[in-house]
């Protein structure tokens, strides 16, 4: 009797998680680091080095524009983010993250020595637009590449 009702309550939680899931919506990826010669070669056995999951804060921010930020030294670096910080979190060791969010639109940076780092934008200049719709996941994978050559 004691095992029908553990697995009665086993199951009622995992149909519990399901529907919590299903009527969240946010972002989940996985934040990724390049460093070395990934330029293409010809006629060579060279290995290309490959992309490695790394640990980092991910911040998210209001939809941020590039006239919303105050450059750092090198590019794709800011000092500062002058739209509203929305979350933060923090990958696992495999790099992975998940954050539960509103429906809208946001710009994503991660956290390294220089500043926030991202290095990627759409038409209207906003930085590294990710959009999130009611009740879906946005999977994104961020590379920070500024030690890689291509």
């Amino acid at each position: 009797m004691r095992t029908h009702w553990l697995s009665s309550c086993l199951l009622l939680l995992i149909a519990t998680l399901a529907v919590a899931q299903k009527n969240t919506q946010g972002i989940s990826g996985q934040v990724l680091w390049k460093a070395g010669n990934f330029m293409p070669t010809i006629g060579t056995k060279a290995s290309v080095p490959k992309a490695v999951p790394v640990v980092r804060e991910v911040y998210i921010y209001a939809l941020t524009n590039d006239k919303q930020v105050e450059a750092g030294e090198d590019a794709g670096f800011y000092q500062k983010v002058n739209s509203k910080l929305v979350r933060k979190v923090k990958t696992d060791k495999k790099g992975r993250f998940s954050v539960t969010l509103p429906v809208g639109y946001y710009s994503v940076f991660t956290k390294e020595e220089k500043g926030l780092y991202a290095n990627l934008f759409d038409d209207a200049m906003n930085i590294n637009p990710i959009q999130v719709q009611k009740r879906r996941w946005t999977k994104v994978e961020m590379i920070i590449d500024y030690q890689a050559v291509y």
